[in-house]
């Protein structure tokens, strides 16, 4: 960096100051999060579910529960981490998907690029029009986009739309959420996808249950198969619903 570039960089710092984008305090040019949120975050450690991507202790899929390949996540959604997705979601903080979107990117190069998976596009998981109006933004596709900027693949837009509004998923059980999100998304431009490796992005699996209706959707409009990353995955303690869910099956 030359330095005029560090002249550049030091003023636009004086009147937007870098803040955590987990938690929004503010933090030094060489910090990428704050000292508070490095000691809270906690990173998917192995051994790990190779179909959703929790840590063993908490997967409860079986073979057969989902239609994509597999979904991996860099981090549990879990006290910082979960601070920072609502934060990014909710207190209008869209900065904060350049943070995990390139959690998710490494992740993506060590568990499918570097184990030879083929991606040709990625994919955010669509926002309904009504919502995106309200929000301003969809999280799924900023992190959607700076995946793809990261790992150097595609980024398709508009292609998986939101046809029809559902109801919140965090509120459902783990029956009541397939039930919810079924039918709710329709690809617009199939021929974009049509034999191509989906790389499908979204900020939480809970259940699974939106991914796997997005993937069954891409999958029924000809895609070749679809692969997941989600920046966090929801463990056993922050579901009490799919649990019981889980228990009751």
């Amino acid at each position: 960096m030359g330095m005029l570039d560090q002249i550049k960089e030091s003023f636009m710092e004086l009147i937007f100051p870098r803040r955590c984008p987990l938690c929004g305090a503010l933090i030094n040019s060489n910090e990428r999060i704050c000292s508070k949120c490095s000691r809270d975050v906690e990173f998917i450690r192995r051994p790990i579910c190779r179909i959703c991507g929790r840590p063993l202790y908490s997967c409860h899929c079986r073979k057969g529960d989902y239609v994509f390949i597999r979904n991996v996540s860099p981090l549990v959604y879990t006290k910082a981490a979960k601070k920072g997705i609502h934060r990014m979601k909710f207190n209008d903080s869209p900065y904060s998907c350049t943070y995990f979107g390139k959690l998710m990117a490494n992740t993506v190069r060590m568990e499918y690029l570097e184990n030879g998976v083929r991606l040709d596009c990625v994919i955010g998981v669509p926002m309904h029009k009504d919502d995106f109006l309200t929000r301003g933004y969809n999280q799924a596709q900023l992190l959607a986009k700076t995946v793809a900027e990261e790992i150097e693949i595609p980024l398709m837009n508009k292609v998986l739309i939101k046809q029809h509004k559902n109801r919140s998923q965090h509120t459902l059980s783990y029956i009541e959420r397939q039930r919810n999100i079924k039918g709710v998304f329709q690809v617009a431009r199939p021929e974009l996808i049509r034999d191509k490796t989906v790389l499908l992005c979204d900020d939480v699996t809970t259940s699974g249950s939106t991914l796997n209706e997005c993937a069954y959707t891409l999958l029924d409009a000809g895609a070749k198969a679809v692969y997941c990353v989600t920046a966090t995955v929801a463990v056993m303690s922050e579901m009490p619903a799919i649990k019981a869910a889980a228990f009751r099956d």
